[in-house]
C-alpha cells in the first residue's frame, strides 16, 4: 500500500484561455507552500415523497463544489495574478512588473484570468489531482518580527480530475522575503516600532453566481465588491500618537463630528519590501490609496513594557499610478 507525504506533493499552475479550459499547470508557485486544503463536495439532492416511509428513497447529484486555501512563505508575486490582472511592465526600476485591478474575468487585455492547478503526489503510482477554473477570492499578507512574509489565499474552482502522470516539477530557489527586509510606510512616513502588518484582499466571488440550469459546475467566475482592509500591532510612541491617533479622531485632539468633514481621514499606505536599491537587488511594494482607520484597540496591562496598539484601517484602492496598481515589484536596475 502507497502511503503519500507532504513533503513529496508538488504544487503547479497554469492560465487558462477560457474558463475551466486551456490552462497547463506546468509553473511552480513562487514561494514555499506549508498547507493545502482541498475540499470537494457533491452537495447531494436528497428526498422522499409521501407514502415511502421515514427513509430518503432518492439520491442524486447536486453542484459540484471545490474550494481550496493555501498558505505560504512568500517569494514572489506572480501567483497573486489570479486576484487582479495579468502580470504588467518589465520588471525594471523604471517599468516594475505590476498587478492591475480588473474589473471582469476574461481572457484579453487586463481582465483577470482563471487557471488550473495540479496537485502531485509523488510515489508508484503518482496521486495526481487537476482543479480547473480556479480564482483567487481572498489574498491575506502578513508581515511580522522574526518572520518570513506569510500570504494566505482562498479560492474556488470549476472541476476536479484526477489522474497518475504528474507533470514535472522544478522547486523554485527565490528567497522568500523576511521581515528585516520590510517597512510600513503610513501618510509619507515610515512607521517605528511596528510589531506586524497585514493586509487583506476580498474580492467577494461566489461560484454559485455563475451557475446555470444544465450543469453541476459553475460556468463563470464573477468578481463581487473589491474590499482591502489592513491590520497593524504598533508599540505606542509620541509619534504614533501625534499621527495616528489624529487622524482616527478627524480633528485635533477630539474626535470628529462627521459634519464640516464628512468623511475620514484619507492618507496612502505602503508596506515596502527591499533587498536594497543598488543593480540586481529585489524590491516590491503593496501600495494602498485613500486609507482611513476604523479603530484602535489599546491594552494597558500592569506586566506590559510598552504598550501596544492594534489599528484596523481600510482603503478604497490600490495606488493611481495611471491605473490602479496595488502591487509592484523589480529588481533594481
Amino acid at each position: 500500500m502507497v502511503t503519500y507525504r507532504g513533503y513529496k506533493t508538488a504544487v503547479q499552475y497554469g492560465a487558462e484561455t477560457a474558463y475551466g479550459t486551456g490552462g497547463t499547470p506546468n509553473t511552480a508557485i513562487p514561494a514555499k507552500i506549508s498547507t493545502l486544503s482541498i475540499e470537494k463536495n457533491n452537495t447531494p439532492i436528497r428526498t422522499l415523497g409521501l407514502g415511502e416511509g421515514r427513509n430518503e428513497t432518492f439520491v442524486g447529484y447536486g453542484n459540484f463544489e471545490v474550494t481550496w486555501t493555501m498558505e505560504m512563505e512568500l517569494a514572489g508575486f506572480e501567483f497573486l495574478q489570479f486576484a487582479f490582472s495579468p502580470v504588467g511592465g518589465a520588471g525594471t526600476t523604471v517599468a516594475p512588473f505590476h498587478l492591475e485591478e480588473a474589473d471582469f474575468t476574461g481572457y484579453t487585455g487586463n481582465d483577470m484570468r482563471s487557471f488550473a492547478m495540479e496537485v502531485a503526489s509523488l510515489g508508484v503510482p503518482n496521486e495526481v489531482e487537476t482543479i480547473t477554473g480556479c480564482v483567487i477570492n481572498t489574498v491575506g499578507l502578513t508581515l511580522a518580527v522574526g518572520e518570513t512574509l506569510k500570504c494566505s489565499v482562498e479560492g474556488f474552482g470549476r472541476n476536479s480530475t484526477t489522474g497518475t502522470i504528474a507533470t514535472v516539477y522544478t522547486a523554485i530557489t527565490t528567497k522568500p522575503w523576511i521581515f528585516a527586509q520590510g517597512n510600513f510606510n503610513y501618510a509619507g512616513s515610515n512607521l517605528g516600532r511596528v510589531t506586524n502588518a497585514t493586509i487583506n484582499v476580498n474580492n467577494s466571488m461566489d461560484a454559485e453566481v455563475g451557475r446555470q440550469i444544465g450543469s453541476r459546475y459553475p460556468e463563470a467566475a464573477e468578481f463581487g465588491l473589491r474590499k482591502y482592509d489592513w491590520v497593524l500591532t504598533v508599540k505606542m510612541t509620541d509619534t504614533v500618537a501625534a499621527s495616528l491617533l489624529q487622524n482616527f479622531y478627524g480633528a485635533a485632539g477630539t474626535t470628529s463630528n462627521g459634519v464640516a468633514d464628512a468623511e475620514l481621514v484619507m492618507v496612502e499606505v505602503i508596506l515596502n519590501l527591499s533587498e536594497g536599491l543598488t543593480s540586481g537587488r529585489r524590491n516590491a511594494q503593496v501600495k494602498l490609496s485613500n486609507n482611513s482607520i476604523t479603530s484602535i484597540s489599546k491594552p494597558v496591562n500592569i506586566s506590559d513594557n510598552i504598550v501596544e496598539l492594534t489599528i484596523n484601517g481600510q482603503a478604497k484602492s490600490g495606488t493611481l499610478d495611471g491605473t490602479n496598481r496595488p502591487i509592484k515589484w523589480w529588481t533594481a536596475t
